[in-house]
């Protein structure tokens, strides 16, 4: 580590040098000139079609300059390269904004082309300022029982970063083929491509530090190690992790279902590994649920395809009243109601006899549990008014407040004096 610690600290005074100060001046130059352009013109495609002219311009120009002041501009051109290749797969992926959504968009922009650049950048730089080869032999230590250089670590490294990134489509073919090969149909091919894939990075992870020398025993007990720290330091966390897991495999709740939290219905929009993301109708909010939460409380459900809701209403009427008429009316007044589904009629029943009336409930079936509290309201107003309309009389509890008779004071009687 001390051996690499000196070889970065002798790079750093190349950057006093006059050669590499005028390449950065330029490089700097035509980074502001970009971020002009870009401040000026508010269109996305537009500002980075212009920021890629600007940095051809303005770093053709310099490098004209320093090839005909015969100055040394490998450096300027590396890092002008780097940014026009940024730049051009900005444009790419505004364009490709059309066509893909935009959870597809960001993996791509910062887990495989701003890396990939990265990495590039730095594999130049180091040829550039060093050979490759002398520092991949500095010694780091000894890890696991094995000899570890900067070679070993980079390679452990970029493969790792490559299983983690690149694994992701394959897992999902795999286990669309298993799903169909053994006829999983409950089993979410989500699920499958999520455990395949660990699947992958922990066999690739174990074949590459073998291939680096690592002591199979140690790396068990450093595996049992994060297993105990799992189990007590992050328990929640591992717990909602697995709970995701398992309702992905179990495929009992998806995306596009909707279930009642709280008493409000909610949609599902994004079942993740560690949190449910929920729509919320009421006021149109998201709603972050971990995982847990549907394993450890009932929750109700309803399904992608079977989301009618039965619902009901509950009002008093006056005694006095036929009931068979009342019963009649009520499923008449809701079958009129837009939105009540006709094809299962309404039904209305005699509940009992309450203090203010007759008590009934109408029951009824509507399309969606979202539209529970608006139909529901509908319904209540159409039959407020035809019944206001018939005479018919809705009693609403009142209270009743009785005095006990006031007893006259008796006057004195006069007392006769002696």
């Amino acid at each position: 580590m001390n051996d690499l610690l000196g070889q970065i600290m002798g790079w750093l005074p190349m950057l006093g040098r006059p050669q590499i100060l005028v390449q950065l001046a330029l490089v700097a130059l035509a980074v502001a000139c970009c971020h002009l352009m870009a401040r000026r013109f508010a269109p996305v495609a537009v500002s980075w079609t212009l920021e890629l002219g600007t940095t051809a311009v303005v770093g053709g120009l310099g490098c004209g300059l320093l090839a005909i002041a015969r100055q040394p501009m490998a450096l300027a051109v590396l890092l002008l390269t780097v940014l026009a290749s940024l730049q051009v797969s900005e444009l790419l992926l505004t364009w490709g904004e059309r066509w893909l959504p935009e959870d597809q968009i960001q993996p791509l922009r910062y887990l495989l082309i701003r890396p990939f650049l990265f990495g590039g950048l730095l594999w130049s730089l180091i040829e550039l300022l060093d050979t490759r080869a002398e520092l991949a032999l500095i010694p780091l230590g000894r890890w696991m029982g094995a000899n570890v250089n900067v070679g070993d670590l980079t390679r452990l490294v970029v493969v790792l970063y490559l299983l983690m990134v690149s694994s992701g489509p394959p897992s999902i073919g795999v286990a669309w083929l298993l799903k169909r090969i053994f006829a999983l149909d409950r089993v979410s091919v989500r699920a499958m491509g999520l455990m395949v894939r660990y699947a992958v990075i922990t066999l690739g992870t174990v074949a590459v530090m073998e291939t680096v020398g690592f002591n199979s025993t140690a790396m068990l007990a450093v595996a049992g190690g994060l297993s105990v720290g799992l189990g007590f330091g992050v328990k929640e966390v591992f717990g909602n992790f697995v709970s995701g897991l398992w309702l992905l495999f179990e495929g009992s709740l998806r995306p596009g279902d909707i279930v009642s939290i709280d008493g409000d219905f909610c949609e599902v929009r994004r079942l993740g590994l560690r949190a449910a993301r929920l729509w919320r109708d009421r006021d149109n909010a998201e709603l972050v649920i971990p995982n847990q939460t549907f394993f450890n409380s009932s929750t109700v459900e309803f399904g992608v395809g079977r989301t009618r809701f039965h619902t009901q209403i509950a009002l008093s009427v006056d005694a006095n009243q036929p009931i068979g008429t009342i019963l009649g009316l009520l499923e008449e007044i809701a079958a009129a109601v837009p939105g009540v589904d006709t094809h299962r009629p309404p039904t209305a029943y005699l509940d009992g006899m309450g203090d203010c009336g007759a008590d009934y409930v109408l029951k009824f079936w509507i399309a969606s549990p979202f539209q529970n509290r608006s139909i529901c309201s509908a319904v209540v107003q159409a039959v407020v008014e035809r019944f206001q309309a018939m005479g018919i009389e809705l009693p609403y509890p009142h209270i009743v407040i009785e005095r006990s008779p006031v007893q006259p004071i008796a006057a004195p009687t006069d007392q006769p004096s002696d």
